[in-house]
């Protein structure tokens, strides 16, 4: 019992970690890419790739779980990661010193940032959803379970910018170079960590996205996950253009709005959602209502008064869902298949934020509450979905 306690206080901090590290390069991303002779254009590609990675990479990684373990699993998409950032950052340092050729410079960010990061990055959701849902039996432990796990994803939201704001202090690229060193000293902890005992998967036929058990709950949870895609890459246009702000007051609006978001994602999965009654079935059609409710209401608001409460209920929405999202889809399969169908949800919610974040900036150019308005379609989508799933047990 001690070692599973001991592997799982160790999973959820890598993932607080890494994510955190993540995070930290928000705040700098833009500066920096401007720095090295990059365009914002040449910015959303290499974030496009590395979202790609985790829809690609995760079955991927589900399948090497099964085959390696979730210990080994880890430890090498950390070694991925860790050389991604590494490379990131001294491709990052030479840039802004040397001029380079954009074509030399954005290859090598793909390479490094979107590539190789990506995939690391991608293992660390499909191992420790794996490893929480193999050591949780019954739908309120798994709940709890993957609760934890989203909060550690939701207090990352908060920590990563905040330290990345705090290191800029200290020079625009001091936040490039740390990220690495905490993917790395993460690395360090899981690896000198005792793998646990591999559990021995029976041969059986692969787990495919279609699956009657579990595509209800990918295409509720993706629908939901698009609508915040949408919404999320259009926030600091919205915030500017609604409130008519200046530059400054912007970054201030939007950067206090990510605090409010990211601890109310984060104590609604940990304190909220393994109260709720209805299982994973309830938690997906409340929150998912709950972010529709959020997103109806950013369409009236006309000021930081109303927006940021708002925020914070799309915020709660979205925490209640998706532990029902990951607990639901874990408890409709078999144990042997909880790796396959951990590297499908890291997949469909990579997915949504290849398509998202260009839909989004359509969308807006087109109408300014176009993108609002198919986030609250999409939840609603995701309610009726969900409703309609049998009850976990």
């Amino acid at each position: 019992m001690s070692s599973t306690r001991a592997l799982t206080t160790t999973l959820l901090v890598s993932a607080l970690v890494v994510y955190s590290a993540q995070g930290m390069l928000v705040p700098v991303l833009a500066p920096v890419t401007r720095l090295v002779g990059l365009g914002e254009v040449d910015l959303g590609a290499v974030m496009t790739l590395s979202a790609a990675m985790l829809v690609i990479s995760g079955p991927w990684w589900g399948r090497e779980v099964d085959r390696i373990g979730v210990h080994a699993v880890l430890v090498r998409g950390l070694v991925l990661a860790t050389l991604g950032a590494v490379g990131f950052a001294v491709m990052t340092e030479i840039a802004a010193r040397e001029e380079l050729p954009r074509a030399v410079v954005l290859t090598a960010f793909a390479l490094t940032r979107g590539v190789l990061y990506g995939l690391g990055f991608a293992a660390v959701p499909v191992a420790g959803l794996t490893y929480l849902a193999s050591t949780s039996d019954g739908a309120v432990a798994r709940t709890k379970a993957m609760g934890a796990f989203g909060a550690a994803q939701g207090l990352s939201l908060v920590i990563g910018p905040a330290l990345g704001g705090l290191a800029a202090i200290g020079g625009l690229l001091l936040p490039v170079h740390l990220a690495p060193v905490l993917v790395g000293a993460t690395l360090v902890a899981v690896w000198l960590l005792p793998a646990p005992e591999r559990q021995q998967r029976p041969e059986r036929e692969r787990l495919g996205f279609r699956d009657p058990r579990v595509l209800p709950y990918l295409v509720a949870g993706g629908a939901l996950f698009l609508g915040l895609a949408l919404v999320e890459i259009i926030l600091g246009f919205l915030v500017q253009d609604r409130l008519g702000l200046s530059d400054t007051e912007t970054a201030q609006v939007v950067a206090v709005a990510g605090v409010l978001i990211g601890v109310g994602f984060a104590a609604t999965q940990a304190f909220v959602a393994p109260r709720v009654p209805g299982g994973p079935r309830g938690l997906l059609v409340a929150g998912s209502l709950l972010a529709a409710l959020g997103y109806v209401g950013a369409m009236f608001a006309t000021s930081t008064a109303t927006l940021l409460p708002v925020m914070v209920v799309i915020a709660a929405g979205l925490g209640l869902a998706l532990p029902g999202y990951n607990a639901g889809a874990t408890l409709a399969v078999e144990p042997s298949e909880h790796a396959a169908v951990a590297g499908q949800l890291s997949a469909t919610v990579g997915l949504t934020y290849v398509a998202g974040p260009v839909l989004g900036a359509g969308l807006y150019s087109a109408y300014d509450l176009a993108p609002i308005i198919g986030a609250a379609l999409l939840s609603l989508v995701a309610a009726v979905l969900a409703s309609r799933l049998t009850r976990a047990a």
